[in-house]
């Protein structure tokens, strides 16, 4: 049997701690190695919470040897730098999505990937939601028909989008459709089985008494 993969976790907020992290430790052909993250006191708690090495700097991490795979799970405009700077340093790399803010970053990281021959690929969380693998199902089995019209949406308080957070920066996040708007994007991708025409959104912020 082959030794497990070392993984850095580039970022510990709230997708480096309760999604990357955690995930890591239920495959067993993982090994979560390293967390890189400049705040020290989120380093202390990713040191305590798992007994592994901690980085504050991004290039020192990426010199350790054993680390094979790169998960950068920070902002979405540091993406593309952080993705390229990994696999220029000959790991592979998983990012968060959203991948990157242009088409431009994206396809300087899938040079880069062919380029060092590592492997780039975006983490999809939402994939695996109960309620979109059953959509799938149904559609799949043909249970419905052939679907003329399919709707989805999501619905949140505002407070995810507080002025103190970067999600609430476009030049940080992209905005909303760059946030849960890309999982909805990725659904349709995934469940319609015919050349797509055009994809047509809109966002409504609701006050709450």
């Amino acid at each position: 049997m082959e030794p497990p993969i070392n993984v850095g976790v580039i970022g510990y907020g709230y997708s480096g701690r309760n999604f990357h992290s955690y995930l890591i430790g239920l495959e067993k052909r993982l090994n979560l190695y390293a967390i890189c993250v400049r705040d020290p006191e989120r380093r202390k708690q990713a040191a305590t919470e798992h007994r592994v090495k901690t980085f504050s700097n991004v290039d020192d991490m990426l010199k350790d040897n054993n680390i094979n795979l790169v998960i950068v799970a920070t902002p979405h405009n540091t993406h593309a730098e952080l993705s390229v700077k990994a696999m220029d340093a000959g790991k592979h790399v998983i990012v968060e999505k959203i991948m990157c803010m242009s088409t431009k970053e994206a396809d300087v990281m899938i040079e880069t990937s062919k380029r060092n021959n590592v492997m780039l690929t975006v983490f999809h969380n939402r994939r695996w939601d109960g309620d979109y693998l059953t959509v799938r199902k149904i559609l799949d089995e043909g249970l419905l028909g052939e679907p003329y019209l399919i709707e989805e949406s999501i619905m949140w308080y505002a407070e995810r989008f507080d002025p103190s957070r970067w999600r609430s920066r476009k030049e940080r996040s992209g905005g909303y459709l760059y946030d849960w708007g890309a999982h909805l994007v990725d659904h349709a991708v995934q469940i319609v089985k015919v050349p797509i025409d055009r994809i047509y959104c809109y966002a409504t912020k609701l006050s709450v008494a």
